[in-house]
C-alpha cells in the first residue's frame, strides 16, 4: 500500500476547506460577502456587555445607522 505524501494531504485539505476569502452566502436576492476585521479585545467585551448580542450584529447595525445618516440608504 502506497503511503500518501504529507503535501498531498495539505493540498486536499485546502481545496475542501471553507475559506472565508472564497465563501459567499446568498440570501434571497441579496448577496453577502464575508469580511474579517480586527477589533480590540476590550472593545469586544464592552460591545457584548452593552449590546447583549453578537459583535457581528452590533457592527452590522452600526454600519447601517451610519449609512442612513449619510443618506446612502
Amino acid at each position: 500500500m502506497a503511503r500518501k505524501d504529507k503535501l498531498d494531504f495539505v493540498d486536499e485539505a485546502v481545496k475542501s476547506a471553507s475559506l472565508q476569502e472564497k465563501q459567499k452566502a446568498s440570501t434571497g436576492k441579496k448577496e453577502k460577502k464575508i469580511k474579517t476585521i480586527n477589533i480590540l479585545i476590550d472593545w469586544e467585551s464592552k460591545i457584548k456587555d452593552y449590546y447583549g448580542g453578537t459583535v457581528s450584529g452590533y457592527i452590522t447595525t452600526a454600519i447601517q445607522e451610519k449609512m442612513e445618516r449619510d443618506g446612502i440608504l
